[in-house]
């Protein structure tokens, strides 16, 4: 393989919902008040940017109101969701050196219990952080963990992560003062954003295939695993450190999807310099 020809990726940006996870955090939400459709309705037209995520924000928590014991069920649900290879893909990204991180428009209780499930540091997660309502429920009862379950959503912190547009600015703040090339992968409108504060950004279609992102990615996976991932950010001196360890089946697995259709490349160029560095030609 040729080491030279793909230069590999130091710092990895996923999102979470339809990324990591094949589930949006918030339509979950949505089933257990009965408001599945109305709150779909919203998230698709977000996602896929004919509304910015500033419009639609509030209207969903306002008609969902969570507890904080339904955002710990959403975390569960996460993790019975999770996209193939997810776990194993950032494990190898970690043996190899590689600082990961996760950025969501999510809620924060889920996205952050989910991350740690994953083994991303509590410090590489954003997500949107929510106020709660401490008088609701058996509120005299504060020292209870049960209390806490129950409090409800009070209002939740205006930032860069409810408006369609944020993300690159969080991306900029978890860079700072950290070298090398930036990776980003997502699935929505908010995700395709970053790209000019990222090296490559990789659009994902493995749980839903967005128009505006497939023809506007620099590549695309179109397979239901996230395992591309390991090959385009630790390229071939990657595959070559995963010799002999745990983690080189996932890789020898992301090689083999990239090789047989599951990366879209909108670049000749770039299409020819990974393919020449994987010998796929």
């Amino acid at each position: 393989m040729n080491e030279l020809r793909w230069a590999s990726f130091d710092l990895v940006f996923f999102d979470c919902d339809s990324t990591l996870s094949t589930i949006e955090g918030i339509d979950e939400l949505a089933k257990l008040k009965g408001k599945e459709w109305r709150i779909g309705v919203l998230t698709d037209k977000a996602m896929n940017g004919e509304l910015d995520l500033a419009e639609v924000y509030g209207k969903r928590l306002k008609a969902i109101r969570p507890t904080r014991g339904q955002l710990k069920a959403v975390e569960e649900r996460y993790w019975q969701t999770l996209v193939p290879d997810a776990a194993e893909v950032i494990a190898a990204l970690q043996f190899l050196g590689k600082q990961v991180f996760i950025i969501s428009g999510g809620l924060i209780d889920a996205v952050k219990g989910f991350g740690r499930r994953l083994g991303v540091p509590l410090d590489n997660i954003r997500a949107v952080e929510l106020e709660y309502n401490e008088l609701s429920g058996e509120w005299w009862r504060y020292h209870e963990p049960q209390t806490r379950h129950s409090q409800t959503y009070l209002d939740y912190n205006e930032g860069p992560l409810t408006v369609t547009s944020g993300k690159p600015e969080i991306i900029e703040e978890l860079s700072r003062d950290k070298h090398g090339r930036r990776l980003m992968v997502g699935d929505g409108s908010s995700d395709l954003a970053t790209r000019d504060k990222v090296d490559l950004f990789v659009g994902f279609g493995g749980v839903v295939a967005r128009d505006k992102v497939r023809e506007e990615s620099e590549v695309f996976i179109s397979s239901a695993s996230i395992a591309p991932i390991l090959a385009l950010a630790g390229g071939p001196s990657g595959y070559a450190r995963v010799q002999g360890t745990p983690h080189e089946e996932v890789f020898r697995r992301a090689i083999a999807i990239s090789l047989d259709g599951g990366l879209t490349f909108h670049n000749d160029e770039l299409r020819r310099t990974f393919e020449q560095a994987f010998h796929m030609e």
